[in-house]
């Protein structure tokens, strides 16, 4: 809740916006095909998506809880030994990816360790259906071994819903599909005969040129083997968009007379991808903000208070600590209501905030407690400050 419309902040400069709350209810809002939760190093949950929710009670037939350890529910040992070890290494600082099959489907399991203050204090597992594409990929190399011995091509590369494209030794396009075209923008006739890497291969993500001895073109051609990978393509308007690629060389007999390139529009796995950066951002930020005032909260107060204390007693440094609360609170709530009092609360945390240094810690600690961590400084200091 915030008063007068003022957005929530706390004393590190990051606030959190009312955009920032809807995206991260969006994405727990059961997203199709995505699947997010988060542990604490416990392995207990600290949130979870409705779509995880319902994906534990279908594969392990439970009912999850906040707080509950996610070992507990998964009842095969093997099942529960590498869910365990991938927890764990995202717990040692390890981003990764694996693909996995539960449910009868394919899962691409994205684990990121949550840092709080410099320090893992969980995971968050982004978990996406990639079925269709694992399909789709087995597809496409079932179809372009079909297509090494199929002098008719173009039914094949028209009638599945991917792109292909065709180059000669060169880099010019031999042959693109309908697919293909539909994705990039093109008429068939602008695109026959024309090297691709120039046309809509020429740069990577961040605008840097991409130099053809990098293209994956290039170098399923050199090597005369499969190549795959992520990358970008430009469409005919100049808009750029995230692809899954496999490059195949085309032989006749012993001899490589071209490739042919598969790609599959990734945009919107993408963009789950940057919506769950934020959302992390959000998650930490929810964790250790009161959302009434922007403060840091109770539990924030307590890890990190005991943070600067360990550090006093290590090197000496001086530490104090200022507690207050507002007088007669309660009758401000009971006389002009809840709404007045919030605005009170508000206002005392932000004209205290304006008097505070860089790395005091400014903390609401309950109904109407503030509670003040004042490193480097001793009883006098923090009497003057407090004053």
């Amino acid at each position: 809740m915030k008063a007068g419309g003022a957005t929530p902040k706390n004393n590190t400069g990051f606030s959190v916006s009312e955009n920032d709350i809807l995206l991260l209810r969006s994405l727990m809002n059961d997203p199709d095909g995505v699947v997010i939760f988060a542990l604490d190093r416990d392995y207990r949950y600290t949130s979870f998506s409705l779509s995880h929710k319902n994906a534990m009670k279908a594969i392990w037939n439970c009912d999850i809880e906040l707080g509950a350890c996610m070992l507990d529910y998964i009842q095969r040992p093997n099942e529960k030994e590498c869910a365990k070890n991938n927890f764990d290494r995202a717990l040692s600082g390890e981003s990764f990816t694996e693909i996995e099959i539960y449910g009868g489907k394919f899962w691409e399991d994205r684990y990121q360790p949550v840092y709080d203050n410099g320090n893992i204090a969980g995971v968050t597992v982004l978990v996406i259906d990639v079925t269709r594409l694992v399909q789709a990929e087995e597809e496409l190399r079932r179809e372009m071994y079909e297509m090494e011995r199929l002098k008719e091509r173009e039914l094949i590369f028209n009638s599945i819903g991917e792109g292909l494209y065709g180059v000669d030794l060169q880099g010019n396009c031999t042959f693109i599909n309908h697919e293909a075209l539909s994705i990039l923008g093109y008429e068939e006739h602008e695109v026959i005969g024309r090297e691709t890497h120039a046309l809509f291969h020429h740069h990577h993500e961040d605008g840097s040129v991409y130099e053809r001895s990098d293209c994956i073109i290039h170098r399923s051609l050199s090597k005369n083997t499969r190549a795959e990978e992520t990358t970008w393509l430009f469409k005919k308007n100049g808009e750029k968009f995230p692809v899954r690629a496999i490059a195949t060389p085309i032989k006749d007999g012993e001899n490589v007379s071209g490739v042919v390139i598969a790609f599959c529009d990734m945009t919107s796995k993408h963009e789950v991808e940057v919506q769950l950066k934020n959302a992390n951002k959000v998650l930490k930020m929810l964790a250790t903000t009161d959302p009434l005032t922007g403060l840091f909260n109770r539990r924030y107060f307590e890890e990190k208070g005991a943070q600067l204390i360990a550090k006093s007693r290590k090197d000496g440094s001086e530490l104090s600590a200022a507690m207050f609360d507002i007088d007669f609170f309660k009758k401000i709530n009971d006389r002009y209501g809840h709404s007045i009092g919030d605005k009170v609360l508000v206002m005392v945390a932000a004209t205290v905030t304006k008097h505070l240094r860089k790395d005091d810690i400014f903390a609401r600690i309950g109904g109407e407690e503030f509670v003040i961590l004042l490193p480097n400084a001793n009883l006098r200091d923090a009497v003057d400050m407090t004053l």
